[in-house]
């Protein structure tokens, strides 16, 4: 009786351990199959990865969006070049005298004398020629247009050889270069007079700008930068590429 009560205890343990042992095994295995998943990388990132791919993916029922062709660099123009070097056409000015006896009154005269004079710093009894200061009213702030000769664009050499047709009743050559070689020279501008040209040779040598001296220094001419307008020898551009002066006979 107690052999077999010993035997029943020992078969008893014997099952005990193999039904632990069996129950350790699965929770080992259920560890290693089982995912944990981290926060991080699981819930965010992978989620986040997942819409952005959805959101970037191509429709290809949805047209492709146009991509912007890259802007031409733009190109800055700070004087005019030599017209005889530009294969533009030179629109010759047409010489309309547009100052008849009555264009302004007295008033207006004396008002416009009085402006240029100002402007000059001089006084208005040392301008010569009203008609000069006229034509430079009429004309202030024409837009530059290389190769032009009219209301809608001129270029400086035009803005010339309409000047000095009107005003002076001279007929200049039509390119700067030509005009400089017509004049009697005046290397200094403290010996120019109202009237004379002045002349430049911008990045070159040779003549590439021409204006109008007025006094003081100043003259008139049409410009790349601001059209007609009125400029000052002493200027450190101007001064810089000035060339000289030149004189022609004047009509009036």
């Amino acid at each position: 009786m107690r052999i077999h009560i010993r035997s029943f205890t020992v078969i008893c343990f014997l099952l005990g351990t193999l039904l632990t042992s069996c129950h350790t095994h699965h929770q080992a295995v259920s560890h290693k199959t089982s995912h944990q998943p981290k926060f991080i990388d699981d819930v965010y990132i992978n989620a986040h990865a997942k819409s952005s791919a959805t959101a970037n993916a191509i429709d290809p029922a949805k047209p492709k969006p146009k991509t912007k062709a890259p802007e031409k660099p733009k190109v800055v123009v700070v004087e005019e070049t030599d017209q005889s070097e530009v294969s533009v056409p030179l629109e010759k000015c047409a010489i309309e005298p547009i100052f008849r006896k009555d264009a302004y009154t007295s008033k207006q005269d004396k008002e416009i004398r009085k402006k240029y004079a100002d402007m000059l710093g001089i006084k208005a009894k040392e301008i010569n020629s009203n008609s000069l200061y006229e034509f430079i009213e009429a004309w202030y702030g024409t837009n530059y247009h290389l190769g032009g000769c009219s209301r809608d664009g001129i270029d400086c050499s035009g803005f010339a050889q309409k000047l000095y047709g009107e005003v002076y009743g001279v007929d200049l050559l039509r390119t700067a270069m030509e005009q400089f070689k017509r004049c009697k020279r005046i290397k200094h501008s403290r010996d120019a007079e109202e009237g004379d040209l002045v002349f430049f040779h911008i990045h070159s040598r040779r003549i590439t700008h021409v204006g109008i001296y007025l006094a003081n220094n100043y003259f008139v001419h049409a410009s790349t930068s601001g059209g007609v307008m009125i400029s000052n020898l002493n200027e450190d551009y101007w001064h810089k590429y000035f060339a000289g002066a030149g004189r022609l006979p004047k009509g009036s």
